[in-house]
């Protein structure tokens, strides 16, 4: 919303998303323009290739267009170099080539079959059979036909002015580079768009040292087996140089881990002599790999922000990358991209708005909806519009809640002063964040010149403070919308603290915690402990079956839930407990134990077939389910009868051979599926054992000071993640093993050539440069952001800029999904 009124006064009519653009985008005319629209820009995050089907469906549907112009985050280069692109060198021209032979095409088709003139009508109606001949796309169920609506027909008029579209005249397309799209939590952090190319590209390739698709291989230290390099480490490079460039910043590239030393180099590559001998701002790059510390996104910290992104829905992907059938799934089908999950929360602010009690003024909302509606079409107010005439109708609905109309993510805009809410939040702990939620809320009641009759402790934030201060400031539509960051921001925080979310948060704190001290007592103990965290989800799990429920008791761990902190306990051995021959941090009797449990677990728990390595049972363990079931029902429907009941022999014995041939085939089948999924669970655990073994094959990890930090107990610096000791260590300017510094063009030359005249070039340190960029590959949380500022002020270095990035924003739950789920390589 902040970016509107920019927007508006360079004179756009209309936004909408370019994967759900629609007849209705075409004829909305916010600036009151009665000239049809002429041009239209599109921006995207997505490769071209990707976009196009995108691009072309948008061309067909808003068919008076003569100009578009196309910004992608992918600049020119990163195109031709992309592994399995189909654009060359010149990638903008060709794709500009080849998106209007495309749009002719299909210009031309309908042409042909209809035997008339090309009108906007007949454009309207335009069917997809043959799009995409090009070399981009060959999808043709990919873009639906879009039927012509009244409105569309009534902006081109009824006879005059603009309503032929003749062949003659070409579309014409320009396609630029504009790197800055990201997402931004605060002027200090940032990851990249879910669904963008970058975020959704390949970490990694499947091999015996790689985890997930969506995370860094192990850091070996070992040169690669080929000279392949993932696409993801291309698009990184790329966006990370053109962003520096956007600031005119000069970097000092460091990094850790082998993945980021790739992307090192691709950087150092891209440098020219020209950029490092312009005086610019010089900025400390540090790139670090995910798969270095594994065990801090996968535990529960203690954050405000983290507990946000876990409780709250996302929005649901517009598209599906790994759906896409285009170019580049059909050059190398072995190639695929990731799905991540959306970075932007649902905050459903409707129902804490609709719950008893409220008085919230929304009379006037209904017809204000229907003014908007009405003048949507500026060309003809008596219009029929079919769907938006019945939303307003279903906004005058008394069942229909009017506040979902405007609920929303987090705000980060100036409009509503959500950039300082968010990035205050960011640094702090939950109950911390909490209190200044509650600080705000007061605020803003004070300023609107509102009272509530809530009795607030000092030092305290509840729900029953929080909520009728919300209720208070959404009492009126002016209200509700002037103040529309500060409640969003408030309604998250009430449904993370709410009990129902936080119950299982402070269970999962409990649980991580107890299991960090078994990993400092003997593998017996902890192994013990893993197994009893899996029977009790088993328990949790059946009294939810009997009591009817869909959702796991207050406080109780889900299987799911299990399976993570079995993740967590397997990387905390494998730093506390040297490994045996088998490859894993516990002996055979102990992981056979916790091999049964889980096996016992999954066939209680059908459910958890969506994870990758129980891929193909999930109809089996429905239909064992359901047999299991059915055989309840059986003995509780017989147990009444008696068989004095039937004194014939004859009669007795009739139908037992039948039954114990049934018999017989179940248990063939039950043990057939048991010994099926025992080879699953085994290899699950060969999955476990590479977790186990982070430090032990990570070099960083195994050399130097930070090897050491992991088995000290009692010391509050050893609870801290690797982004903390690491950024503690670099800014008191001691040395870190495995820390890569990449020479610069001027600085290869100096030191093979200079040297020898002793005019060499010291090397520079990170701690040294006054605006540090810490890049991690493979994504962020919410407790590394606070950490990072810890240290940060810790280090006593008040000069120093530092801004966090990362792929994108992780939470345990996607952590989870990544190493067992789709992605993983498992």
């Amino acid at each position: 919303m902040g970016a509107f009124p920019l927007l508006l006064a360079l004179g756009v009519r209309a936004v909408c998303s370019l994967e759900n653009n629609c007849s209705l985008d075409e004829v909305a005319d916010w600036n009151g323009n009665f000239d049809p629209a002429r041009k239209i820009v599109i921006m995207t995050s997505r490769l071209l290739s990707d976009a196009h089907r995108y691009i072309l469906r948008c061309l067909s549907t808003h068919k008076g267009v003569h100009c578009c112009s196309i910004f992608t985050s992918i600049s020119e280069v990163a195109h031709s170099v992309y592994p399995d692109s189909p654009l060359g060198p010149d990638a903008f021209h060709e794709y500009e080539s080849l998106l209007l032979q495309d749009y002719e095409e299909l210009v031309k088709q309908s042409y042909s079959k209809t035997g008339q003139s090309v009108d906007s009508d007949s454009l309207e109606n335009l069917t997809f059979e043959d799009e995409g001949r090009s070399r981009l796309t060959s999808i043709e169920e990919d873009i639906p036909c879009h039927e012509a609506s009244s409105t569309a027909k009534n902006l081109y008029g009824d006879g005059t002015g603009h309503k032929s579209v003749e062949l003659g005249q070409k579309l014409i397309v320009s396609v630029h580079h504009f790197p800055l799209i990201l997402c931004p939590f605060s002027p200090r952090v940032f990851v990249l768009p879910s669904e963008g190319s970058v975020a959704e590209a390949c970490l990694s390739t499947e091999h015996k040292d790689s985890l997930s698709a969506g995370l860094p291989s192990l850091s070996t230290g070992l040169p690669s087996d080929g000279d392949e390099v993932p696409p993801a480490a291309t698009l990184t490079a790329h966006f990370l140089y053109h962003l520096a460039a956007k600031m005119d910043l000069k970097m000092e590239i460091f990094s850790l881990g082998d993945l980021s030393k790739t992307i090192g180099k691709i950087l150092t590559d891209m440098s020219s002599l020209y950029d490092v001998g312009r005086r610019k701002r010089t900025v400390g790059l540090l790139l670090i790999d995910r798969t270095l510390d594994l065990l801090t996104p996968c535990c529960h910290g203690d954050t405000l922000v983290d507990r946000i992104f876990s409780a709250l829905p996302r929005k649901e992907r517009t598209s599906s990358s790994a759906n896409i059938k285009g170019s580049q799934a059909q050059i190398n089908p072995g190639s695929s991209s990731l799905e991540r999950a959306s970075l932007e929360v649902q905050i459903p602010i409707g129902k804490i708005l609709t719950d008893e009690g409220s008085e919230v003024d929304d009379s006037g909302l209904p017809n204000s909806i229907e003014a908007f509606l009405c003048g949507w079409d500026s060309y003809n107010s008596a219009s029929l519009m079919v769907d938006l005439i019945s939303l307003s109708k279903k906004a005058s609905n008394d069942k229909f809640c009017h506040a979902e109309l405007l609920k929303g993510s987090l705000v980060s805009t100036e409009s509503f002063r959500g950039t300082p809410y968010l990035e205050a939040i960011l640094d702090r702990r939950s109950k911390d964040g909490a209190i200044l939620v509650k600080k705000w809320l007061l605020e803003t009641l004070r300023r609107e010149n509102m009272t509530t009759n809530v009795k607030t402790r000092p030092g305290f934030a509840t729900k029953s403070e929080l909520k009728p201060m919300i209720k208070a400031l959404a009492k009126t539509q002016s209200s509700l919308i002037r103040n529309r960051g500060i409640i969003l921001l408030a309604t998250a925080a009430l449904y993370a603290l709410d009990e129902s979310c936080s119950a299982r948060w402070d269970a999962f704190i409990s649980a991580e915690k107890i299991l960090s001290v078994n990993a400092g007592d003997t593998s017996q103990s902890l192994a013990a402990q893993i197994g009893d965290l899996i029977n009790k989800s088993v328990f949790a799990g059946s009294d939810v079956k009997r009591s009817g429920k869909t959702e796991v008791s207050r406080g109780l761990l889900s299987f799911q839930d299990a399976l993570l902190l079995t993740v967590t306990g397997y990387i905390l051995a494998g730093e506390n407990f040297p490994t045996s021959g088998s490859g894993g941090p516990f002996s055979w009797q102990e992981e056979h134990f916790l091999k049964e449990a889980i096996v016992d677990a999954i066939l209680e728990n059908p459910s958890v077939a969506r994870f990758k390595f129980l891929n193909g049972l999930a109809h089996e363990f429905e239909a064992n389910l359901n047999k299991t079931k059915l055989d309840e029902t059986k003995e509780t429907s017989t147990d009444p009868l008696h068989v004095d009941d039937f004194d014939d022999d004859q009669w007795g014995k009739w139908g037992d051979e039948e039954e114990d041939n049934y018999k017989e085939e179940q248990a063939y089948d039950d043990m057939q599926l048991k010994l099926e999924l025992r080879d699953r669970v085994d290899i699950l655990f060969k999955h476990l054992h590479k977790l186990s073994g982070l430090k032990s094959k990570n070099v960083p990890l195994r050399e130097g000071p930070l090897a050491l930090e992991s088995n000290l107990s009692g010391n509050p610096y050893t609870n801290k993640g690797l982004l903390y000791k690491l950024l503690t260590k670099i800014l008191g300017k001691f040395d870190v093993p495995g820390l890569e510094y990449h020479s610069s063009t001027v600085g290869r030359l100096f030191k093979s050539g200079f040297g020898r005249f002793g005019l060499g070039q010291a090397k520079p340190s990170l701690a040294d440069q006054n605006l540090i960029l810490v890049f991690v590959v493979g994504g962020i949380n919410g407790v590394e952001v606070r950490e990072a500022q810890e240290a940060l002020s810790e280090s006593g270095r008040p000069d120093i800029e530092l801004i966090l990035g990362g792929t994108t924003f992780l939470t345990p739950d996607d952590m989870l999904d990544l190493l067992l789920g789709k992605p993983s390589y498992i």
